[in-house]
């Protein structure tokens, strides 16, 4: 019975977050309120703020749990991979592939980025994803040093180029009408990046 009510739990708040996404991209942070979340999820009012204290804990914490959700989801997909050059290119490529399939998270990403401009709580969530995603591509390009996969060189650096290539294509695509496949420009991207690894 605990396990069921565990999962029903969790049903609910995932039926909040899809709600909360679609209210935040079709009217914005300021203008949505838990009362139009409470309707597009077919939750009653006081169903939010049992599971969220407040409108911005529940913005808050819908940004966290999916970008947690889906870096999870891909240190799991590429941690079998044992060549460290192939373990980078899937995790981007794959990464470039949840970004095309959950692009109305990801619209919503735009937004919140922009209000850690102004705002210190989003600014330091945003900073905890910046220190883990750079935290990771450098352990990676480290591994491929280590094994004579790439040259010597500053590893945070590279991880940084691969952050800043990656979060440019995003806001791009997200916020520009785009001719390009998100994924191929990633792929040419990387290519180029590893030309000046390789020994």
């Amino acid at each position: 019975m605990a396990m069921d009510a565990e999962l029903k739990k969790g049903d609910r708040k995932e039926s909040i977050f899809e709600a909360a996404v679609h209210c935040f991209n079709e009217s914005g942070y300021y203008e949505t309120t838990i009362d139009t979340i409470a309707e597009r999820a077919r939750i009653s009012k006081g169903g939010i703020y049992y599971h969220f204290k407040s409108k911005k804990e529940l913005f808050l914490e819908l940004f966290r749990y999916r970008v947690n959700k889906y870096f999870d989801f891909l240190k799991q997909y590429t941690a079998d991979i044992n060549d460290p050059e192939e373990r980078l290119r899937v995790f981007i490529n794959k990464a470039s592939t949840i970004q095309k399939e959950n692009s109305d998270f990801f619209k919503f990403c735009i937004e919140f980025l922009s209000m850690g401009v102004r705002d210190q709580e989003i600014r330091q969530v945003m900073t905890d994803f910046y220190r883990e995603s750079v935290g990771t591509f450098k352990r990676y390009v480290e591994e491929g040093i280590n094994s004579g996969t790439f040259i010597p060189h500053d590893a945070e650096k590279t991880a940084l180029a691969i952050y800043f290539l990656f979060m440019g294509v995003f806001f791009t695509y997200f916020s520009v009408n785009v001719e390009y496949d998100l994924i191929e420009q990633h792929s040419y991207q990387l290519n180029n990046l590893f030309k000046t690894l390789k020994p």
